[in-house]
């Protein structure tokens, strides 16, 4: 499904997608229009969307949302409203459509202005890394693009877009990034910076998975979590290098505040205590301990599972150890399934419909909410019922491989169930064969 605005941005990735669609590369599902009601001409927009889709023959949705009303009742700026309900409006519509990804228009501009916003106001090495081209269920084919070369390739082509007027108003920090900051840069330092961002942010984004994966491993060293609190060993935190330690702490506050991200002056406060500078202190979301050896972190509400504790690609084939667990997952593959043969599987190997999976694998660690169908069932059913079902120690289920996707969805909740979508078939010309280690 593609999010269009009518915007340069926007229509190029329309047309870029109808071109893969036409080619039988990708099925383009629908267009996706929110009207913010914003501008006088939004209801403009929203007609050439609408025309833009039925001349390409691609079924359009749209919907009207007062986002200066909602951004005025709920207190947030209207860049923040906004995005939020586009959000949920493009999550919405790809449930209901069953969609398998939603693609957004976001290029190298964009990527260049994010990650110049955000050192401005402070950023780690997460924020370095920018705007992910994948992630929960988003897209974003354009990030090696530059806008230019999309408005050119549009007039080239002879198609129109919208301009968005609002997107010249100085007083929004993204346009004086995009009108005043990066020009400057460009013509006084580097005519190339978009492009050297961007790098920046692609190297960030490995480093981080790096740290992201060392982080779940020494984690299970330092941290522990019980009913309303977080505890981390001092000794073994202290032992860590300091980028690993500060992770580590993350990952507890973000545990204990039910997932709210936690700022590096919270981060350094846990840590503070951990060494003995204090005895005691508060910090965004919980009350922090020094008990026995241990930093206690007190949350004000139910803990939440630890979310991506281990996130790492599989490829496809290939093999990969899950960070912090006992645990090593293959893929073999694609492989040609013969004329009736009879499909298989273990707890600890499954075949896959290879049609139905991307370029790799996406192997993580559970996150609240987890939502899929397991094979021979009609209805979807949370990742946390299968554990319950399965009789699954509650200490264990925060080291099960769940297998995903790019996009997403979930393919096997590793020695336990296959996801229904991804079943061998009659119709199966070539599975991939995922295999589960204890190592």
């Amino acid at each position: 499904m593609a999010a269009v605005s009518g915007g340069s941005d926007s229509v190029g990735l329309l047309f870029l997608l109808h071109g893969l669609h036409t080619r039988g590369d990708v099925v383009l599902d629908a267009v996706a229009h929110l009207n913010h009601q914003i501008r006088p001409e939004a209801d403009a927009d929203e007609r050439f969307c609408a025309e833009l889709a039925t001349r390409l023959k691609v079924p359009f949705i749209a919907a009207h949302i007062d986002v200066p009303a909602r951004a005025l009742a709920e207190k947030r700026s209207l860049e923040v409203a906004a995005r939020e309900a586009r959000r949920a409006f493009l999550t919405q519509v790809a449930d209901e459509r069953g969609a398998n990804a939603v693609a957004t228009a976001h290029t190298q501009d964009d990527q260049a202005e994010t990650l110049l916003l955000r050192i401005a106001r402070g950023t780690g090495l997460r924020g370095l890394g920018g705007i992910a081209p994948v992630r929960d269920g988003r897209i974003r084919p354009l990030l090696e693009l530059c806008r230019a070369e999309l408005q050119q390739e549009l007039r080239d082509r002879g198609e129109p877009w919208r301009e968005d007027a609002t997107n010249a108003d100085l007083s929004n920090p993204r346009n004086r990034v995009r009108h005043e900051l990066l020009p400057y840069l460009q013509q006084h330092f580097n005519p190339s910076v978009v492009r050297s961002l961007t790098r920046l942010a692609d190297l960030a984004r490995t480093d981080d998975v790096w740290m992201a994966e060392a982080a779940a491993s020494a984690a299970k060293q330092v941290v522990t979590v019980a009913a309303g609190e977080v505890r981390l060993d001092c000794r073994a935190l202290q032992a860590l290098p300091g980028a690993l330690a500060r992770r580590v702490v993350q990952h507890a506050l973000e545990t204990v505040s039910g997932g709210a991200a936690a700022g590096f002056e919270d981060v350094e406060t846990v840590r503070a205590v951990a060494f003995g500078a204090q005895p005691a202190a508060q910090v965004s979301g919980a009350r922090v301990e020094h008990s026995a050896g241990s930093v206690v972190l007190i949350g004000k509400g139910h803990i939440a599972p630890q979310k991506d504790w281990f996130r790492v690609d599989l490829p496809i084939p290939g093999t990969v150890r899950v960070a912090g667990t006992s645990w090593q997952l293959e893929a073999v593959g694609p492989q040609t399934r013969l004329p009736g043969s009879v499909w298989s599987a273990s707890n600890f190997q499954v075949e896959v419909d290879a049609a139905n999976v991307g370029s790799h694998f996406v192997v993580r660690s559970r996150r609240a909410g987890d939502l899929f169908q397991p094979l021979g069932m009609s209805g979807r059913k949370k990742v946390q019922d299968v554990f319950v079902d399965r009789k699954v120690n509650r200490n264990d289920r925060d080291s099960v491989p769940i297998v995903t996707d790019v996009p997403g969805r979930i393919v096997w909740v590793a020695g336990h169930v296959l996801g229904a979508e991804f079943r061998v078939t009659e119709h199966t010309n070539a599975v991939i064969i995922l295999k589960l280690r204890r190592i």
